[in-house]
């Protein structure tokens, strides 16, 4: 079977492709560029940054794209990844705090972690409940987890069932939490995990997150960011409202800087929170490192300076 459309190319035929369509070997030179293809990152992956340059329409050029070397390329790919690393982290600490929410709840409600338990099964239909048997009965085969399966099959406590579920039902059960204790602000941190999970997922399939930065693309909570995410953020004074509406009107950015408000109200160590502060310098520095590249791209340009500032807001 024959793919003409889209034939695979080697390295050289790569490089010989992207500079077909306008980007240039300036900065990055073509051996470097052949190095990196080859040792650092594969074509698909880099190019997937592409997206946020503009091409020329009609003349000589028409089809090509404007003002980008592939060192550009690189640099984005680059803090995409530093990005990843970072929001994997941050979100590994959030589900560790959510966590000690639902048992500190349950100690001030008096809960015994049992009937909790059997409440939560109650609560969900035949199909979720197959579901969560099924996430908990995996854990079993689990090196990790397997001595806490099965010293409390089938009864578990809540705090047992809580090292055994994955994020997603563990989004559930604070779903659960927060109607059975009737805490509404439990309930909006609820739809903000939701949000960092999504993040998650994306980082750690190691999906690029900042290959498409351009405004209006949130298709979840009728196109409009978490009100008490804008609400916080606007008491960042070196960034104008207008800039706040057009940059969380992209999805990616609206998810990094929810992951950043959820993790400052669900986390209560201060050590996870001076070493989430060093991890954020670190990606600033990174993403700031380069900033001159984009000169003449006021797409990326713009957003970076709205994270930068955003991230000065939280430090």
């Amino acid at each position: 079977m024959q793919y003409s459309d889209k034939p695979m190319l080697d390295t050289y035929s790569q490089i010989e492709h992207l500079k077909s369509n306008g980007i240039t070997f300036n900065v990055c030179s073509e051996e470097r560029a052949y190095h990196y293809l080859r040792y650092n990152s594969n074509y698909f992956k880099v190019t997937a940054f592409r997206k946020n340059y503009n091409k020329y329409r009609g003349g000589i050029n028409d089809g090509k794209y404007i003002d980008l070397d592939f060192a550009y390329l690189c640099d984005l790919a680059s803090i995409d990844m530093h990005l990843r690393y970072l929001s994997i982290q941050l979100t590994l600490d959030i589900a560790y705090y959510a966590k000690l929410k639902i048992l500190r709840l349950m100690e001030d409600h008096n809960e015994d972690g049992y009937q909790i338990y059997i409440d939560f099964m109650n609560s969900l239909n035949e199909v979720q409940k197959k579901r969560l048997e099924n996430e908990i009965t995996r854990s079993k085969n689990s090196h990790y987890s397997q001595n806490l399966f099965e010293k409390y099959y089938p009864d578990f406590p809540i705090w047992v069932l809580l090292e055994l579920i994955p994020f997603g039902r563990l989004i559930s059960l604070y779903q659960f939490c927060a109607k059975r204790y009737n805490d509404k602000n439990m309930m909006q941190e609820s739809y903000m995990l939701m949000t960092c999970k999504a993040l998650r997922n994306a980082s750690a399939h190691s999906s690029c997150i900042l290959n498409d930065l351009h405004s209006h693309t949130i298709i979840h909570q009728k196109g409009k960011p978490n009100q008490k995410v804008m609400h916080e953020i606007s008491k960042a004074n070196n960034i104008s409202r207008a800039a706040k509406n057009k940059r969380m009107s992209n999805e990616r950015i609206s998810q990094f800087v929810t992951l950043l408000y959820t993790f400052n109200k669900i986390v209560t160590s201060e050590g996870a929170k001076q070493k989430a502060k060093e991890l954020l310098l670190q990606f600033d520095k990174r993403m700031m490192k380069n900033i001159t590249y984009y000169n003449t791209n006021e797409l990326i340009k713009a957003n970076f300076e709205f994270l930068h500032q955003i991230i000065l807001y939280y430090l």
